[in-house]
C-alpha cells in the first residue's frame, strides 16, 4: 500500500528496491520529497535494514532503480551502480560506529573530509562542551549525538539512520529526539528512519513506512495508520492515544480545556500528543510522587488480550491504558469504577508545535 508525498515539494529520492536476502524477498516503491523524514516500521525480520543496505550500496538489487537528486545510483538493467562512498548518502548505525581512539574533535573533523565544522551543527547537537573528551568518556546519548554529527558533517543528500536512539533510556531519549528533530530541520535535505518505537516516529518522522515480510503493507501519517490500520501488527503497534491542541510553553490544552503536561518548553500553536498504553498507571487512590498528569476517570471497557488488560477510560480524559492482568485483578476493575490515569510528562510525545522565542 503505497502513499503520496504530502505536498508539492520536489522529490529527493525515487527508488524501486528488489532484492534478496536469504529467503526475503524484499519489494518496495519509495519517493522520499526534499525536507522529508519517513519514518520505517516492521516486525523483526520485515526488511527493515535491508531496504537502507540497498540505498546504500551494500546489497546488490535484483532489479529497480534508486535516483537520488536525479542522479541514478542504480539500476541493474542499464548501468554499473555508483560504488556507496560515491553516493552522498550519510548512514547512522545504532551503535554510532565512532572511532575510540579519537576525541570528538577528530570524530567530527574525518566526517568533515577535510572542511571546517559548521559551528551551528555543534550547537543544534549540544557538542560544544564535549570537543575535547574521547569517545569512552560519552554516555550513549552523546556518541549517538556525535554519530549524527559527523554524518552531517559531510553534508550528504540525505541521512540513513538505523534504530539510532535505541540504545538509551528514556529521559536520554526524549532529549535526543528533540536535538534531532532540530537538526533534521535545519539540516537534512531527506532521511529514513528505522525504528521500533512510535514515539520517533511521531516525534520525528512525516510519514511511516511499514514493512511486513518484504512488502510494504501502509505507508501514511502515523495518524493515518492509526485511524485505520491496515494489518493486525500496525493495529498492534498503533494502538495509542493521540489528542489535539494548543501548546502554552510545557503544557498542551485540549479543546474541551484538558491539560496535558509535556517535559517540553516554548509550545506554541496547534499541536498533537501521542501518549503509549503502557505508559498509563491506574490508582484506586490520587496518586502522589512525580507525575505531573493525574486524571480522574471511570472505567468505560475492559478486555484481556494474553496477560494485557486493555482499559478504555472515559470522563475527564478519554484515554486507553494497558496493564497487566495482575494489575487489573488487584484493582478489582470493572466497567464503571473509578479510577485515576497518570502519566509521567517525560512519556508525552509532542508533534506539530511552532516555538515560541
Amino acid at each position: 500500500m503505497a502513499s503520496a508525498m504530502n505536498d508539492n515539494r520536489p522529490t529527493l529520492l525515487d527508488a524501486h528496491i528488489v532484492v534478496e536476502r536469504g529467503d526475503l524477498l524484499l519489494e518496495v516503491a519509495l519517493q522520499v520529497g526534499q525536507g522529508e523524514t519517513i519514518a520505517i516500521m516492521g516486525p523483526n525480520g520485515a526488511g527493515k535494514t535491508s531496504l537502507l543496505y540497498s540505498l546504500f550500496g551494500w546489497l546488490p538489487l535484483r532489479s529497480g532503480w534508486i535516483i537520488l537528486d536525479d542522479q541514478t545510483l542504480d539500476s541493474p538493467a542499464e548501468e554499473r551502480p555508483v560504488p556507496p562512498h560515491l553516493r552522498n548518502l550519510g548512514m547512522v548505525f545504532d551503535d554510532g560506529l565512532l572511532f575510540s581512539h579519537m576525541t570528538v574533535e577528530q570524530n567530527l573533523a574525518f566526517g568533515a573530509a577535510d572542511k571546517l565544522v559548521d559551528a551551528r551543527l555543534i550547537e543544534l547537537l549540544d557538542l560544544s562542551t564535549l570537543r575535547s573528551k574521547r569517545v569512552q568518556q560519552l554516555s550513549a546519548g552523546q556518541r549517538q549525538r556525535v554519530a549524527l554529527a559527523r554524518t552531517l558533517a559531510a553534508e550528504p543528500k540525505m541521512v540513513l539512520l538505523d534504530e539510532p536512539l535505541s540504545s538509551l533510556d528514556p529521559s536520554a531519549r526524549t532529549h535526543a529526539r528533540e536535538l534531532l528533530k532540530s537538526a533534521f530541520r535545519s539540516e537534512l535535505a531527506g532521511a529514513l528512519l528505522v525504528t521500533h518505537d512510535p514515539a520517533d516516529a511521531f516525534a520525528l518522522a512525516d510519514r511511516v513506512m511499514v514493512l511486513e515480510n518484504g512488502k510494504v503493507t501502509q505507508f501514511g501519517s502515523l495518524s493515518d495508520l492509526s485511524a485505520q490500520p491496515a494489518t493486525p501488527w500496525i493495529a498492534d503497534l498503533i494502538g495509542w492515544n493521540f489528542f489535539t491542541g494548543s501548546g502554552k510553553n510545557s503544557i498542551v490544552v485540549l479543546a474541551d480545556g484538558t491539560e496535558v503536561a509535556t517535559s517540553q518548553s516554548g509550545l506554541l500553536g496547534d499541536v498533537t500528543v501521542a501518549i503509549n498504553p503502557g505508559s498509563v498507571s491506574l490508582f484506586l487512590e490520587a496518586p502522589v510522587g512525580s507525575p505531573r498528569n493525574n486524571w480522574r476517570c471511570e472505567v468505560f471497557d475492559l478486555q484481556f488480550v494474553g496477560d494485557v488488560a486493555r482499559v478504555t477510560l472515559s470522563g475527564v480524559m478519554k484515554i486507553r491504558a494497558d496493564i497487566t492482568r495482575t494489575a487489573a485483578a488487584e484493582l478489582g476493575l470493572r466497567k464503571g469504577l473509578g479510577v485515576w490515569a497518570s502519566v509521567k510528562a517525560t512519556e508525552v510525545v509532542v508533534q506539530g508545535s511552532e516555538r515560541s522565542n
